[in-house]
């Protein structure tokens, strides 16, 4: 068998028939044999690593998708390379900087809060990097996509609150120059324009996530003149801020102040289990991100662009 074979049977090459693979297979197992997979990066010969950025790993949700993704990623023979970039646009420049010049085999990725362009990321088709965006992503970037149904989910959750007897429902979000958070934002004033509601109100945030900034946009809607009886949080730690800001201000919640957040957290859970939760469905996301990348990848000419979207789901408890 030609040594040329040999070393595509182990890197289960799929152009290797399948049982030439087994054998080959079979017989590095017995001898002890591992493919050293630096020195075929160093020959330019195969390229297993996979990058994988996202804004913040300190976020469950990101932190579970960039899991997911390890452990398929590690099933197929890749190595998974985490880089966050903090929510700076500048530090998400650089790293794409730096996937380049290691020529990674692909990147999976999630924009930061203050990305205003994506003239970075389509950089990567100059160099034959396949890229797949999820979550929050830029939509004049031509590669596959991965979304959650945030309009129709947020539009649900204000229903559920008005089924409930709240009517002044505000609104905790991110910066609306992120398609994420825009569309939750339009999914909440159709909701509240179709109920005819007199109350509307919506908090940007525009920097990362945290308790205190859920806390001091809960203290900031409890100090206007007509204050909400209903809050929908963009993140677990939002609603943990406004929870902690609401006991401050002897509020109880779900009898005299609704709450509603995305995210699974179980200290939510313990502190105030009447919180509803809108779960958006990791396993799927990451799934589909992962199939798609694997698409470009192993078909490195394709112009595919297919795009996902699954449903988040809304938890009453």
């Amino acid at each position: 068998m030609h040594h040329s074979t040999v070393s595509r049977a182990l890197r289960d090459d799929l152009s290797v028939k399948q049982e030439t693979r087994d054998k080959v297979a079979e017989y590095a197992k017995l001898h002890g044999y591992q493919i050293n997979m630096s020195a075929l990066q160093l020959r330019g010969s195969v390229r297993n690593m996979i990058a994988v950025l996202v804004p913040n790993i300190h976020h469950s949700f990101f932190s579970n998708i960039v899991s997911i993704i390890a452990n398929l990623a590690y099933e197929k023979g890749y190595v998974v390379s985490i880089f966050q970039s903090n929510e700076s646009y500048e530090q998400e420049k650089e790293i794409i900087k730096t996937l380049i010049r290691n020529n990674v085999a692909g990147v999976i990725a999630s924009v930061s809060m203050e990305t205003v362009d994506s003239e970075h990321f389509r950089k990567l088709k100059n160099y034959h990097i396949p890229l797949v965006l999820f979550d929050r992503v830029c939509f004049d970037v031509n590669v596959p996509k991965v979304t959650v149904n945030n309009f129709e989910v947020v539009a649900e959750v204000v229903e559920v609150l008005l089924r409930k007897g709240y009517r002044r429902i505000a609104h905790l979000s991110g910066t609306n120059r992120i398609n994420v958070f825009r569309e939750r934002q339009s999914g909440y004033l159709s909701a509240v324009k179709r109920n005819k509601l007199d109350y509307s109100t919506i908090v940007e945030i525009d920097s990362d996530f945290t308790i205190e900034e859920g806390k001091k946009a809960t203290e900031k809607l409890f100090q206007e003149r007509e204050k909400p009886d209903a809050l929908i949080c963009d993140s677990h730690f939002l609603t943990l801020g406004a929870m902690l800001k609401l006991k401050e201000l002897n509020l109880n919640v779900s009898e005299e102040v609704g709450l509603a957040g995305f995210g699974d957290n179980p200290y939510v859970d313990v502190i105030s289990p009447t919180v509803i939760s809108i779960l958006q469905p990791e396993d799927a996301i990451a799934n589909g991100a992962f199939g798609l990348i694997m698409k470009k990848i192993e078909n490195s000419d394709s112009e595919l662009t297919e795009s996902l979207t699954y449903s988040a789901k809304i938890v009453e408890r």
